[in-house]
């Protein structure tokens, strides 16, 4: 340390109302909790861990910060300790605290090395105080929830009445799908179903997610009732992120109706290329005529005056299989023997990808 200060007086001087004096304080602790002595690092954690805990502690944001910076790994005879203060700490703070934050990562970190502590955070994910249930939502998708212990509580705080905790549940739903793909698939549909906007962006980008995972690992995927009305019901939306994620979709599940066909076939008219671009590739995967998906690429590919329609066509052809490729390769000589300059680059990367 930079003294011979005492490290509990350090920690005890992160309270004092000097700016100069905490910043000491913050700066020699950071120090201790870093040190590459063991015991110094746990003493240290231990401090912070006990003022933590302190109804009349002042300290809580720098001390979490510092948790969150420095402490790692935690020892896992101090799992059960750092859970217990920081939910005791969080319970005196506001949802929207910055904060939050800083716990919920101290707390996914603590849950990686001591897995026990699972049934602690589903616990308070119950708590009466919102920045409780936030920083717990936010910590599942970071704790190594191997065997989806978690996804039963976060499910259910999808509902949840303040909303950061609702978005930080479906955000860590997203991230833990993949151990339990038919639960976690039914909860994002339903999503992607009732909501607009942002959540159901996210909803549809975890569910894409999944199901390429379990295509990557030849798992089977999940049942998923009324899909593809629940992704025909999202093509109308207004963020167009929200578009191209559902057309994503659609070219993932085949094969599809008539009816979804045609809906595809319509957003090739879409006035945003990322949705229409994305579309095209859609129309290609599901075996539809090319020709009108083809030339919609090409004319986006051309459209020199217009980056954003090329970068929408050029990611939406970079994101498919070097098969799928096949179909588009004349097209793809053709336009990259005309134009010049990044995007001349990146149609002869693509044709290297399908001989």
């Amino acid at each position: 340390m930079n003294s011979s200060r005492p490290v509990d007086e350090w920690v005890a001087r992160l309270s004092l109302p000097d700016a100069e004096a905490r910043a000491e304080a913050l700066e020699a602790v950071g120090e201790a909790l870093g040190s590459e002595d063991v015991g110094m690092r746990e003493r240290t954690a231990q401090f912070l861990l006990k003022d933590l805990a302190r109804p009349a502690s002042t300290a809580q944001g720098l001390i979490l910060s510092l948790l969150q910076a420095d402490w790692w790994p935690p020892p896992a005879r101090l799992a059960a300790t750092a859970v217990q203060a920081i939910t005791e700490a969080l319970s005196r703070m506001e949802v929207a605290d910055p904060s939050v934050g800083d716990a919920a990562l101290v707390l996914g970190n603590v849950c990686r090395v001591d897995p026990t502590q699972l049934a602690a955070l589903g616990a308070a994910l119950d708590h009466a105080r919102p920045a409780v249930r936030h920083a717990m939502a936010r910590a599942a998708s970071r704790a190594f929830d191997e065997k989806g212990v978690l996804l039963p509580k976060l499910i259910a705080h999808l509902d949840d009445p303040e909303e950061r905790v609702s978005f930080a549940a479906l955000e860590s739903v997203g991230a833990l799908a993949p151990v339990a793909p038919e639960l976690a698939g039914a909860a994002l549909l339903a999503q992607v179903r009732k909501m607009e906007g942002m959540r159901r962006y996210l909803a549809l980008s975890s569910l894409r997610a999944l199901l390429e995972h379990c295509r990557l690992k030849e798992l089977p995927l999940p049942a998923l009732g009324g899909l593809e009305p629940a992704l025909l019901g999202a093509l109308a939306d207004s963020n167009p992120a929200v578009r191209v994620e559902t057309v994503s979709l659609l070219g993932l599940t085949g094969p599809v109706s008539p009816a979804a066909l045609t809906a595809l076939g319509g957003l090739l008219k879409d006035a945003n290329p990322a949705p229409a671009a994305s579309a095209a590739v859609a129309l290609l995967r599901l075996g539809a005529p090319p020709q009108e998906a083809l030339a919609l690429l090409e004319r986006l590919l051309r459209s020199e005056g217009t980056p954003e329609a090329q970068g929408a066509a050029l990611s939406a052809l970079e994101a498919v299989e070097p098969a799928l490729l096949v179909k588009a390769r004349d097209m793809l000589k053709k336009v990259a023997h005309d134009v010049k300059g990044p995007v001349k680059e990146a149609l002869r990367e693509l044709l290297s990808e399908v001989g």
